[in-house]
């Protein structure tokens, strides 16, 4: 590793770090290894702008190259708006160009190859993430000859419910992954969809888990529970919403009236998602607790606090499906039991991790009754499984380990 260190590395993000905490955490691992890093990426003026500015002043060393996303630079903004529609219209007079097609997707995607075409040979390596990074990291590192890498990590043409977006989609892939160095994803089913869509790739493609570092783990709480005593439910998200499942649990919890329960919900969520999901909740017995979105470290200190991490997902895509969403490995860090809707990854998850959690059908609330009542009634098991969370995330899905995955593939592509 000391002959590559102090390479120059620029990951490249159509959104800021708060955003995107794969990219967090692949910039701390490399800045770690004593990498010269940069990130280009966009100022986003919404929840996450405080925690961006903790995690650039957490980062000295890391060069941040910062692009407007419309508050600032109206001109620019207006243009890359203009881009975006032309391109669509104009994609195919020119047999789908792949420029055109990664513009008319995301309208940053024409602001970030403007950029890239300015600074990119700078650099010794590129990382993409984020569809709308990838065409401008492939284009800027083929021209300037250069080694690039793709952080694919969901299923993306898998997100839509548009055909022609989802096949856009798969030709912006197509076209640009097959000659990076590496390309990664978050989860085994991810990464088999994206093999079955891009030939050639399965020898450089690797499964990087969206887990979390040890240095941020919570002590392990014990939390017991007496009869007739409060069981704590969490859930988190970036935004709270109305498809995300929570219906599942409210439901579930209406059907409850021997104990009382505490659902913890922590995102971003507006006033009227907020009444219509506490209109939903008839027992008066429950109670229902929003909070705003946390940086990292509160966040998990949070959820530490709870017996039972809700991993809910209605599947409205085919990328729900197959993911493993942060909050699945938030949970094990957090020692929560674990209760997962059955979508195909959850069910793969929880096969080969066996005793950490229990499984339902989505949408099925008495099936979900029935997984809460019997955490209540057997407090052993509850306590069994929430300690065989906290283990497994202890000795082996934590980022310390994973992360020697990602630095490896790094430093291939850099020798």
């Amino acid at each position: 590793m000391n002959q590559i260190a102090g390479k120059k590395v620029l990951l490249v993000t159509n959104v800021n770090l708060a955003c995107n905490p794969r990219c967090y955490k692949e910039v701390r691992a490399l800045v770690g290894s004593g990498y010269d890093v940069s990130v280009l990426k966009f100022d986003i003026r919404n929840w996450s702008a405080d925690y961006e500015a903790v995690i650039e002043s957490s980062l000295p060393q890391v060069k941040w190259i910062t692009l407007d996303a419309g508050s600032k630079s109206k001109f620019g903004w207006l243009a890359a708006s203009l881009v975006s529609k032309l391109a669509g219209k104009l994609r195919k007079l020119f047999n789908n160009k792949i420029a055109l097609t990664s513009y008319m997707l995301d309208k940053r995607s024409w602001l970030l190859n403007n950029k890239l075409q300015q600074i990119a040979l700078q650099y010794d390596l590129l990382i993409a993430h984020n569809p709308a990074a990838f065409y401008p990291v492939y284009n800027a590192a083929t021209k300037a000859c250069i080694p690039y890498a793709i952080d694919v990590e969901d299923y993306h043409p898998g997100e839509y419910s548009n055909i022609v977006l989802a096949q856009s989609t798969r030709q912006l892939m197509q076209a640009t992954l097959k000659h990076a160095a590496y390309v990664s994803a978050a989860a085994p089913l991810i990464l088999e969809y994206t093999i079955n869509d891009v030939p050639g790739i399965a020898h450089n493609s690797l499964v990087i888990n969206n887990v979390f570092p040890l240095e941020l783990k919570p002590a392990f709480k014990e939390l017991p529970i007496n009869n007739g005593e409060l069981i704590r439910l969490v859930w988190f998200s970036q935004n709270v919403g109305l498809d995300r499942g929570l219906d599942d649990v409210v439901n579930a919890m209406n059907l409850i009236s021997n104990y009382p329960i505490q659902l913890t919900l922590i995102g971003n969520c507006t006033d009227g998602v907020k009444q219509a999901i506490s209109s939903k909740l008839i027992s008066g017995k429950h109670k229902i607790l929003f909070k705003p979105p946390l940086p990292e470290q509160q966040l998990l200190h949070e959820v530490a606090q709870h017996h039972i991490g809700l991993a809910l997902e209605a599947s409205p895509n085919l990328n729900r499906r197959i993911c493993l969403t942060n909050k699945l490995f938030t949970y094990l860090l957090c020692g929560n039991a674990i209760i997962a809707s059955d979508t195909e990854a959850q069910v793969q998850f929880v096969k080969q991790y066996k005793n950490v959690g229990q499984m339902y059908a989505s949408g099925n609330a008495v099936q979900l009754t029935e997984l809460i009542n019997r955490y209540y009634s057997d407090k052993q098991l509850l306590q069994s499984h929430r300690s065989n969370a906290y283990k497994l995330a202890t000795e082996e899905l934590n980022w310390d380990k994973e992360q020697q995955l990602f630095l490896a593939v790094v430093n291939k592509a850099l020798s």
